[in-house]
């Protein structure tokens, strides 16, 4: 008998564009990206169109293949927990050595691309966040809630990949954005977590802290608006800018504290709903605002 989410299909069952969309978690990986743009926008002097698309396509392609390689090892958790039982792999839709060829290929044309249009800085970061992402965060979840620190790490990793591959260099305009993602992605992870606690427990899946919840999600919620405010602290920052960034975090930090020990589902679910609408607002707010020579 083949373990569970190993090369099995039900009958009449076939991949489709679909399917390899939902392998490599589009969603997401659009939000990662455009955290990518923004951050090559904060880093360019002026926008040369192909070089964006260039540096875009590839933290694309990277992007997808990480998050594919995240469901070939995760297939046989995901196939026992309600919330991913129905994805490609779990389902029978793409086998697992399917799926990790696509995974192979995306993340390697990705590499090529960023290295070759994007500069050695931006390339290494793009492999570096590979790594991480894909051979100590994914299989530290099951081991540790340590986990979640190395994952937002990886999942801030293309706003420096951005910055650079604009910039060539790094300077406090990328570390600042970097500080934005990985921050907001601890209350994002336990949200998730404390929303879906039955599923993670039946998997082992130790995403959620057991102890100082509430004093975690609170200090890093506070440590993301502290970082939103810098900019303004630093008087490199427009009054849009400062107040849009101050009434979000403000909010978001409310949610966090009603978030408590996320025990209570409702609540979590609230928190998960507000990270979700603050972080492509405080992106919109560094695209457009006025920071960094007008651009934050």
């Amino acid at each position: 008998m083949l373990p569970v989410g190993e090369e099995i299909r039900s009958p009449g069952a076939f991949a489709t564009v679909g399917d390899y969309l939902d392998l490599t978690k589009a969603r997401l990986s659009l939000t990662v990206v455009s955290s990518g743009v923004v951050g090559y926008w904060l880093g360019a002097s002026f926008i040369e169109p192909a070089h964006l698309l260039w540096f875009t396509l590839g933290t694309l392609l990277l992007v997808a293949g990480a998050n594919a390689f995240n469901q070939v090892l995760e297939r046989e958790p995901d196939a026992r927990m309600r919330r991913t039982a129905q994805r490609p792999i779990p389902a029978g839709r793409i086998s697992a050595a399917e799926a990790a060829l696509a995974a192979a290929l995306a993340s390697l044309l990705g590499l090529v691309l960023l290295f070759a249009e994007s500069g050695p800085l931006s390339g290494s970061l793009g492999a570096l966040a590979l790594a991480i992402y894909v051979l100590v965060y994914t299989p530290m979840k099951r081991r540790s809630s340590w986990s979640t620190l190395p994952g937002a790490v990886a999942g801030a990793m293309p706003t420096l990949m951005g910055y650079s591959a604009a910039a060539g260099t790094l300077a406090p305009p990328a570390w600042c954005l970097f500080g934005l993602l990985f921050f907001w992605q601890f209350p994002h992870t336990w949200a998730i977590a404390a929303t879906y606690r039955e599923d993670f427990e039946r998997v082992g899946n130790c995403a959620l802290p057991r102890r100082a919840v509430a004093a975690g999600t609170m200090a890093a919620t506070a440590a993301l608006l502290l970082m939103s405010l810098l900019p303004s602290l630093w008087g490199d920052a427009g009054p849009v800018y400062t107040v849009g960034a101050l009434a979000l975090g403000v909010v978001f930090l409310v949610s966090a504290v009603r978030f408590g020990n996320g025990t209570r589902r409702a609540r979590a679910t609230a928190l998960l709903a507000t990270s979700l609408l603050y972080l492509p607002l405080i992106l919109a707010l560094v695209a457009f605002g006025a920071f960094g020579g007008g651009r934050f």
